[in-house]
C-alpha cells in the first residue's frame, strides 16, 4: 500500500474534491462513453469533463494513452483528467496497462509543469483508489506500482480516495 510523504491514502468521496484536491483523474474508454462507474458519476455532476471528452473524440485526441482536460468549476480551481486507457467497454481485463501508464505520465508532467512554471500552483492531485480495478479489470497492484512509479517524485501532493459515503 502506498505510503510515502507525496503520496497517502485516504477514506472520502472524490468527487467532492476532499483533503484540498483540486485536480483528479479517472481512466476513461475511447468511445466517448462514460456510462458507468466514477465516469459516470463525473460526467452528471461535472458536465464540462463530459465535453472535454467528447472534443476529444471529434479531433481524435482521444487515443490510447491519451487525455483530455476541464476545468470542473467556474473559477478555475478545480480540473478533471479524462485519462484514456481502455478500447473496450468493460470486461475482463478491458485496461491497457501500458496505456494507462502513459496516460499518467503525460498528467503527472502537465501537473509538474503548472506546479512550477504557475505562481500560484498549490497543485493537490487525486486518483480513485483501484483506478482501472473495477469495470475495467484491472490488477490493483499492478496499477498502484505504476501509480508509484510516476508520482512518488513528484513535487506535488497526491492523495488515493478510497470511496467512503
Amino acid at each position: 500500500m502506498i505510503v510515502s510523504k507525496k503520496i497517502e491514502l485516504i477514506n472520502g468521496n472524490l468527487l467532492n474534491f476532499p483533503n484540498g484536491i483540486n485536480r483528479i483523474a479517472h481512466s476513461c474508454n475511447t468511445h466517448n462513453v462514460m456510462g458507468a462507474g466514477i465516469a459516470r458519476n463525473i460526467r452528471l455532476l461535472y458536465p464540462n469533463a463530459y465535453a472535454s471528452d467528447c472534443e476529444a473524440m471529434m479531433s481524435g485526441e482521444n487515443s490510447l494513452g491519451n487525455w483530455s482536460f476541464a476545468w470542473a468549476d467556474s473559477k478555475l480551481e478545480k480540473g478533471i483528467y479524462n485519462m484514456y486507457t481502455q478500447e473496450k467497454l468493460g470486461g475482463r481485463r478491458a485496461v491497457n496497462y501500458e496505456a494507462f501508464y502513459n496516460s499518467l505520465e503525460f498528467v503527472a508532467k502537465n501537473l509538474e509543469y503548472h506546479y512550477v512554471h504557475d505562481d500560484n500552483a498549490d497543485i493537490i492531485f487525486g486518483l480513485p483508489y483501484g483506478i482501472s480495478c473495477g469495470l475495467a479489470g484491472g490488477n490493483w497492484q499492478i496499477i498502484n506500482a505504476m501509480i508509484e512509479d510516476i508520482l512518488l517524485d513528484m513535487p506535488f501532493k497526491t492523495y488515493i480516495v478510497k470511496y467512503d459515503e
